[in-house]
């Protein structure tokens, strides 16, 4: 018996606490989500340099090479690896991005619309929807239901401070479902604004509703959580700007995948690391390019036809040129 109240009396002082990180822990994921489009390009491109580099330096593409193979017979293969990646990519920013946005923002709606009843937290102080009163409630001590001492500060509409303070206290529901602390043994003092005097009154039994009312607040739909289908019929500068971001990142992996396979070639002697440079910078000038494009859409300077194309297909002609280069 002592060890199941104490157990309950931890899991109520720690439920407030459990609940924030479970709220944490689901907007990290979906954050995730979010960011996993980008992950995934850049583990295609990583993939492929990574692979081809390794069989350059231990010889076995020189083996390759002189059995009558050449660069461009390992675009098959690499294709083949690619185009489920491709997917995955083209899945991520068209459909589970827009809807993590939206499971996000949904969360915020929720903790933003939780009523004064909600809010009310033992052993934290917790604000009102309204921003006009404050809450603060000592654990409990036993599992009756009570709590210790009790703080509760408000302003009015004119004005006028009040901080209630009690002893002790509980929660009662009346035949309406309305619930209300019980305060008990505390005192009342009132704060005229403009004014130094102060009114404190006490009391044994004091009753103090708490608002079931939320705000009702919701959050606007951004660009970034509106669905790919109903951007296509919006005609908005920011919603072709997020159009052209989620159509050319497949487009993009592919380039960049591409690109990979020239990227490799090295010299057993020479090593890898000016290659490895190279290609980092590669991938850090086409992603910035990318986004500068894709924020001139968003600006109303660039059609979304002159966007989402022209990045991709220049990577892939740097490919084909230092493939031919390469097979010289």
């Amino acid at each position: 018996m002592l060890f199941q109240k104490s157990l309950l009396r931890e899991l109520r002082s720690t439920s407030g606490g459990v609940l924030a990180v479970l709220l944490t822990t689901l907007v990290t994921v979906f954050n995730t989500l979010n960011l996993m489009s980008t992950v995934l390009m850049l583990t295609v491109y990583i993939s492929v340099f990574m692979v081809l580099s390794r069989w350059w330096r231990d010889s076995e593409m020189v083996i390759w090479l002189s059995s009558g193979k050449s660069l461009a017979d390992f675009l098959k293969p690499v294709w083949k690896f690619m185009w489920p990646m491709i997917l995955l990519v083209a899945l991520m920013s068209t459909v589970v991005a827009p809807w993590s946005k939206q499971q996000i923002a949904a969360f915020e709606d929720e903790i933003q619309n939780r009523s004064d009843a909600q809010r009310v937290s033992p052993g934290q102080f917790r604000e009102s929807y309204s921003g006009q009163r404050v809450f603060f409630l000592e654990n409990p001590d036993d599992d009756s239901g009570r709590t210790g001492a009790v703080f509760i500060r408000s302003i009015d509409a004119n004005g006028r401070q009040s901080v209630v303070v009690s002893s002790t206290g509980k929660f009662e529901k009346d035949l309406e479902g309305q619930q209300w602390i019980v305060l008990e043994r505390g005192y009342r003092t009132d704060l005229m604004p403009g004014y130094w005097e102060t009114q404190t009154t006490g009391f044994e039994v004091y009753r103090f509703r708490i608002d079931h009312s939320a705000r009702g607040v919701k959050s606007e739909e951004t660009i970034r959580s509106t669905p790919t289908m109903a951007l296509f019929e919006r005609t908005e500068p920011a919603a072709r700007g997020e159009l052209a971001l989620r159509v050319g990142l497949p487009l993009l992996t592919l380039g960049l995948g591409i690109l990979a396979i020239p990227l490799a070639v090295t010299q057993v002697r020479s090593g890898r690391a000016v290659n490895l440079l190279l290609a980092l910078l590669i991938y850090l000038t086409a992603s910035n390019l990318f986004s500068a494009m894709t924020a001139t859409v968003t600006q109303g300077r660039v059609s979304l036809e002159m966007a989402w194309w022209p990045l991709p297909a220049a990577l892939l002609a740097i490919a084909a040129a230092m493939m031919w280069w390469r097979m010289r």
